[in-house]
């Protein structure tokens, strides 16, 4: 059976401050948008799209978080996407989607 953990801090990709998470502060995820973790060794992915979203408005958010990922890593934004595209045109990742 796979370990809980409780998540007791969250960082903020452009600033690396605590966003919450204590227990005088629980961090609650309310109406998510996109959640990802690793279960069993797999990286899964629910997409969870409100009914006025689409496809380009979550294209905005993949956008997002490179920036975000760029940032939290010290990266630079241009070196992201180089690595995104060439995963788009040679497919590596195991991604599950259990939706």
């Amino acid at each position: 059976m796979p370990s809980k953990k409780r998540i007791s801090e969250f960082l903020s990709g452009t600033s690396g401050v605590p966003v919450g998470g204590s227990t005088e502060k629980p961090f609650e995820v309310r109406n998510p948008l996109v959640v990802m973790f690793e279960q069993d060794q797999k990286i899964v992915c629910h997409i969870h799209p409100r009914k006025t979203d689409n496809y380009k408005g979550y294209g905005l958010l993949i956008c997002d978080l490179v920036r975000h990922i760029a940032n939290a890593f010290h990266a630079e934004e241009d070196d992201v996407w180089e690595w995104v595209d060439k995963e788009r045109n040679h497919h590596t990742t195991d991604i599950t989607q259990a939706s």
